[in-house]
């Protein structure tokens, strides 16, 4: 039996939308991969970027790598356990 390929990474732009509701709309988005698919998720940098990424390590995701952008930060987020923090 061939295994599925699911390492597609879907783009998700929550730039502008405030803390709880874009760690509330990333970890939707983020329930619905299924095992070896990632999501690259942007947020504004500071407090709210922070909370969201502490939200979806609680919720038991995995931060595969973060990037640095003009006054964002783009996360890559898979299911399992958490391992940076940016």
């Amino acid at each position: 039996m061939q295994e599925q390929d699911h390492s597609r990474i879907e783009n998700i732009d929550l730039r502008g939308v405030s803390c709880p509701v874009n760690a509330t709309m990333a970890k939707k988005a983020i329930s619905q991969l299924h095992e070896g698919e990632t999501v690259r998720i942007i947020f504004d940098s500071g407090e709210s970027l922070i909370r969201a990424v502490r939200s979806i390590n609680d919720a038991g995701y995995r931060i595969v790598k973060s990037e640095q952008l003009d006054n964002a930060v783009a996360v890559i987020v898979g299911k399992g356990k958490p391992a940076e923090r940016p």
